[in-house]
């Protein structure tokens, strides 16, 4: 059993890798390629449709595990179905344009129904603060209260995913790093096997998809592999938060993803500008503009990664610090992409 769980991620690494070697040709000839646009990052047509590849691979790795293991339970099921979903929706978005309010439904579909099954760490979770607020309201009111946060938490971290995947290699280092933070406090005992294998998983896929994607990349993702990537690192930032588990650590690792596409989109706001439509103003986004090369932009972000990895583990012990610096370095990155000037 052991031995078959160990390997699942090694087949999955080398599915992943050869199955996308295969499928750009095909993508190439089925013109389900991104053209250059006047907001896009790149000079060339690119087959966008990683995501064909990597989340089928990584639902069916996933529903292999807990087959093996035999304890799969509501939420997970949940968890599988929202992301094939999500993924079925996507890839037919990349595929023919779908309008954004069919596509906005079925990702709030999603997450209301896997919210749903997880009302129970909610209600485990309210009946384990004690704090000032449930002085003054009812636990069913405090109950409503925060099932309508994650959820808006959760949507923003789907969108903000699709929105991130805008350049060479970006997401899929993200995605390994959050699996890599994962991992970690998971043998430090802080996330059950469940999530270990999960950042396993995601580890292996993610790992072989950027050998094609970091730049300059021969493939791109797609929305339908960002999408359920964002609701997969929803799913393990509120779990951590509800389970009162380790969810610095993982806010922190996503902490350039978030401020970069939050303070974006703040700024867009105040600007009045529609926040519905697709845009390059992104901080990544403005340093390419500049003219720096996506390598060079995605190393800088490596940098940031690194640190914030580090500070992920350090706030296990020092939550304050570890958040405060890592908010500070990410603010002070995010100046950095959008003072600096390229000098020819």
């Amino acid at each position: 059993q052991n031995m078959v769980k160990i390997i699942i991620p090694f087949i999955l690494y080398f599915f992943c890798y050869s199955a996308l070697k295969k499928i750009i040709p095909f993508l190439q000839k089925n013109s389900l390629v991104d053209h250059p646009s006047s907001r896009g990052n790149h000079k060339q047509s690119m087959p966008k449709g990683g995501g064909i590849i990597l989340i089928p691979a990584i639902v069916i790795s996933i529903s292999l595990y807990f087959l093996i293991e035999n304890t799969i339970n509501t939420k997970w099921i949940v968890f599988l179905l929202s992301i094939f979903f999500l993924f079925l929706i996507s890839l037919l978005d990349d595929i023919k344009s779908l309008p954004a309010m069919l596509r906005l439904t079925v990702q709030f579909l999603c997450v209301i129904f896997s919210v749903f099954y997880m009302q129970d760490d909610i209600i485990l979770f309210i009946n384990n603060t004690d704090t000032i607020i449930k002085l003054y309201i009812s636990d069913s009111l405090f109950f409503y209260f925060l099932a309508s946060l994650i959820i808006l938490t959760w949507l923003w971290l789907i969108n903000l995913f699709n929105f991130m995947d805008g350049m060479d290699g970006l997401i899929a280092l993200q995605m390994v790093f959050l699996a890599l933070t994962v991992n970690v406090i998971s043998l430090m005992n802080y996330f059950d096997k469940d999530f270990q294998f999960l950042g396993l998983l995601i580890f292996a896929a993610f790992l072989a998809f950027f050998r094609h994607n970091k730049p300059s990349a021969k493939i791109f993702l797609g929305d339908s592999g960002s999408i359920p990537s964002g609701y997969i690192a929803g799913f393990v930032l509120i779990e951590s938060f509800l389970k009162q588990g380790p969810f610095l650590s993982i806010l922190i690792i996503l902490m350039y993803f978030i401020l970069d596409s939050t303070i974006t989109l703040i700024i867009r706001s105040i600007k009045n500008k529609n926040l519905f439509v697709a845009h390059s103003e992104h901080f990544y986004q403005v340093m390419i503009r500049k003219g720096y090369s996506h390598h060079y932009v995605l190393m800088k972000i490596l940098f940031l990664l690194i640190f914030l990895v580090l500070l992920s583990f350090i706030s296990l012990k020092y939550q304050l610090i570890s958040f405060v610096l890592a908010f500070v370095s990410t603010i002070l990155s995010l100046i950095y992409f959008s003072i600096s000037s390229k000098n020819e």
